[in-house]
């Protein structure tokens, strides 16, 4: 700089004045100039940060098609258990049916037993040759205890043929099940 003024006071006024300028011209060049860096950085930086951007969007829509096939499976798997719920809704209600019936079995096979029960009690004791009258027909007891034994014996037939039934066998583990639900 000190080269500068001493080359200045040589130089005539006017050329002086230019060189001042254009070293004004220069500073102000240099100052726009540095501007326009920092502007070009900044825009170089946000055209960076816009192409990360897509792949991001492509990645999205990966992860959008993902997701809907993913919502597809869900709607399959939701229809799935709507219809498991509808098969196991109808095995309660044939379950339901079966226990209804294995009530009623149980308590024929009940009065059955009493019945037989009592015809035993009755042959045990002798009181059948006593029951008949002297017209050779049986007196009303007599005659209730041999359509208890008839019937009896028909029960026991049915109880067992039912018990030979496919579906007797098939429902066995469910009795099984019951069992040991109603035990304490």
């Amino acid at each position: 700089m000190a080269d500068d003024n001493d080359d200045n006071a040589v130089l005539p006024g006017r050329v002086q004045a230019e060189l001042t300028r254009l070293r004004a011209e220069r500073q102000v060049f240099t100052a726009e100039q540095d501007r326009l860096k920092a502007k070009l950085a900044d825009t170089e930086h946000e055209l960076r940060e816009a192409t990360a951007v897509a792949p991001d969007e492509g990645e999205s829509a990966a992860v959008n098609q993902q997701l809907a096939s993913q919502q597809e499976e869900l709607d399959v798997a939701k229809a799935r258990l709507r219809a498991l719920e509808a098969e196991v809704l109808l095995a309660h209600q044939q379950r339901d049916s079966l226990r209804a019936e294995l009530k009623t079995c149980r308590e024929e096979r009940d009065k059955l037993r009493l019945a037989l029960l009592d015809a035993e009690l009755v042959v045990s004791a002798g009181v059948v040759d006593a029951d008949i009258l002297p017209g050779g027909e049986p007196s009303a007891d007599r005659q209730r205890l041999l359509n208890a034994e008839r019937l009896a014996a028909e029960m026991a037939r049915e109880l067992d043929a039912t018990r030979r039934t496919v579906s007797w066998r098939v429902t066995a583990p469910l009795r099984v099940v019951r069992k040991k639900m109603d035990r304490p």
